[in-house]
């Protein structure tokens, strides 16, 4: 094993597990449209370009989802209080 790799503990795989909860209602929680556009982005790595190509919805409309699943997960997720006050928006 190489000294750089990180060892697998308890607690790191319980921190993991946690922070894969916390994804997953973050995702939960935004409209499936913004939920199809950040996960073709962000988990799948597709371009700019392609995300309309597959999924029919124009580039503008991408760019404003992905800007809009972007801001609202990144406050369900630091914050997961406010998941209720997002609904509203």
């Amino acid at each position: 094993m190489n000294d750089l790799e990180p060892v697998a503990t308890p607690e790191s795989i319980a921190i993991a597990d946690e922070g894969r909860e916390r994804l997953t209602r973050g995702l939960e929680t935004l409209p499936p449209r913004h939920r199809e556009v950040l996960v073709l982005r962000e988990l799948e790595g597709c371009s700019y370009k392609e995300i309309p190509a597959t999924t029919s919805i124009p580039i503008g409309t991408v760019m404003s989802s992905l800007f809009r699943a972007r801001r609202q997960s990144q406050s369900v997720l630091i914050n997961p209080g406010c998941k209720e006050l997002l609904r509203g928006l």
